[in-house]
């Protein structure tokens, strides 16, 4: 079930001198003190300010000895060692730091690929083995020759009588 209230939607302000009006504790005056008037929520600025309300609303900073101190500290240590505050070189200075010594580690691996000496290897002896088999079948296809060509000369090089002794060697 529902209780019905009075209260709507928006700003509910109770209004004095209703039965249904809740009192707060503020709202409530102390003993021996006058009832204040109620404050309106849209009142302009100069309506608020009573003559009971003479404290400012926010405390001033003034700075403080707090400050004073931090600057006296900070002018000493800038009178020592005038790179107290350097915080942009030091930053570059650590950061090329870094950067050489990645560059370092780069150099170091000189970036090879990790498998391609394997591979460059392989397929060396994959073509080795593909001319040994291709000398086979021209021999076979001179066989089949037989006499036909005897009669003509033949022209061999020196590189060509090393790469036949080391096919022969594998």
């Amino acid at each position: 079930m529902r209780k019905t209230t009075a209260l709507k939607f928006g700003l509910n302000v109770p209004k004095q001198g209703t039965p249904t009006a809740v009192t707060r504790h503020k709202d409530v005056p102390k003993d021996g003190d006058t009832a204040r008037p109620k404050r309106s929520v849209f009142a302009e600025p100069e309506t608020l300010s009573s003559p009971d309300d003479s404290k400012p609303t926010k405390p001033q900073f003034t700075g403080g000895s707090q400050t004073h101190t931090s600057e006296m500290l900070a002018s000493e240590l800038q009178a020592t060692d005038p790179s107290v505050y350097a915080y942009d070189e030091v930053y570059d200075e650590i950061s090329n730091a870094r950067d050489r010594s990645k560059r370092a580690r780069k150099d170091a691996d000189n970036l090879k690929p990790r498998y391609m000496e394997k591979i460059l290897e392989t397929a060396k002896q994959r073509q080795v083995q593909h001319e040994v088999v291709r000398e086979k079948m021209l021999d076979k296809e001179r066989e089949r020759e037989g006499d036909m060509f005897a009669d003509k000369e033949t022209f061999v090089t020196d590189a060509y009588k090393e790469q036949k002794e080391q096919r022969q060697r594998l």
